[in-house]
């Protein structure tokens, strides 16, 4: 039975080529805003959360290894890498004035060969003197000592088989999983941690199996890198000036210059989000605007209808606006589910092709910016159709049911 209630489905359907143009940009307002506010808002969580996981002030590499390592873009995207320096570096590290500690670490990269389960950057670290690492192997509740041919796994890492209590292999040698980091949207992600015994003892495979470049290799004399914290009250850049003026041979990075190339990829893709956001709901509300202008134009002799039957303006206000919002919401729904869907399925891909490192919240964090896109695509629906409704309260019934007599 026809009454007003029903109207507006019944006219959703009978003009399904207008509710759907209403739909479409409704579903693109929704799907640019949703996606849009979730991957910068991801990505700003995660330059935050690579800030506090790196934890160290400076860091201290040879100078040889630029071609394989670059500490300036390794949190983006850098490739497993294996390079060594004496490890008399660090105690002279420790002496310089400003320096509060300094804790070292050794690389080694895993092959692409069936003697390992992925290729993988290996990070051993001193867990008597570390302070970037060890932290937050605590947060996973690992018990006891790390222990010979332990290790702890990043987040990415679960993409192989490995996972808490199984095993992982490298150059043949198993080494067990006791704990895995939460995702920081980084490089780190697809690391994995051990200690210097089980990193020397995989180096040994890596040679035993002729993969192993450096042959002069000093297991007890050499490491990777220094991780260093500057005492309070001294800057960074001087302290990391004063290593470079005290050491030859050694390449020295701040944590500034590491997350810098985070920062500016951060700052462009959400400039050119907030750009798109802002161009897309502009034009959704003047198609509002527009559509539903045309359809009242149209669609006089039908108000005038209504009203010559006893419909007050407000109702038919309240018709079109009914139509308006229910085209619009569902229309926004469908677009924020599509985007939510494509950026959870296909997050790592995206954030490779943007440059960008960004950790998506659990679903059941992304219900603001849901309901942030809903709302914005309901006010513009409401909007353009307050507007073009003000031609009805200027329509006589009498002349427009006489339109086309």
């Amino acid at each position: 039975m026809l009454s007003i209630k029903t109207l507006p489905l019944r006219n959703l359907r009978g003009y399904a080529a207008r509710s759907a143009a209403v739909a479409l940009f409704a579903f693109l307002t929704a799907a640019v805003l949703f996606g849009g506010t979730l991957l910068t808002s991801s990505a700003r969580n995660s330059l935050h959360t690579v800030q506090a996981r790196l934890g160290a002030d400076i860091m201290v590499t040879p100078e040889s290894a630029k071609n394989d390592f670059d500490a300036q873009t390794a949190l983006i995207k850098a490739e497993p890498a294996s390079f060594y320096m004496d490890a008399a570096a660090l105690e002279q590290i420790r002496a310089i004035d400003g320096v509060e500690r300094a804790s070292p670490q050794l690389f080694l990269a895993s092959a692409k060969a069936g003697c390992c389960s992925a290729r993988l950057q290996m990070i051993a670290f001193d867990p008597e003197t570390d302070f970037t690492i060890r932290p937050w192997i605590e947060d996973t509740d690992t018990l006891g000592e790390m222990g010979l041919m332990d290790v702890v796994i990043g987040s990415n890492v679960s993409w192989t088989s490995a996972s808490q209590g199984d095993v992982i292999r490298f150059y043949d040698s198993d080494c067990r999983v006791i704990g895995q980091f939460a995702a920081t949207g980084s490089t780190l992600d697809s690391a994995v941690y051990m200690n210097f015994d089980t990193c020397k003892a995989l180096i040994q495979a890596c040679r035993e199996k002729g993969l192993f470049k450096y042959g002069d290799f000093d297991g007890e004399r050499s490491i990777s890198s220094v991780m260093v914290r500057v005492k309070k009250g001294y800057a960074a850049e001087e302290v990391a000036k004063a290593i470079r003026a005290r050491l030859d041979g050694v390449s020295v990075v701040t944590a500034s210059d590491m997350l810098l190339g985070l920062s500016e990829n951060l700052s462009r893709v959400s400039g050119a989000a907030r750009t798109l956001m802002l161009v897309l709901c502009l034009l959704g509300f003047f198609m509002a605007v527009t559509v539903f202008a045309l359809m009242i134009n149209e669609r006089q002799r039908e108000f005038a209808t209504l009203r010559a039957m006893g419909a007050s303006k407000s109702m038919v206000a309240r018709v079109v606006l009914t139509e308006a919002m229910a085209a619009n919401l569902a229309g926004a729904l469908a677009g924020a589910v599509t985007a939510g869907v494509v950026l959870y399925a296909f997050g790592a891909f995206i954030g490779e092709k943007l440059n960008v490192r960004f950790v998506l919240p659990d679903l059941s964090q992304a219900w603001l910016p849901l309901m942030l896109s809903l709302l914005a695509a309901g006010l513009s629906a409401s909007l353009g159709t307050l507007i073009a409704l003000k031609r009805i309260g200027r329509t006589d019934a009498a002349c427009a049911l006489k339109e086309g007599e």
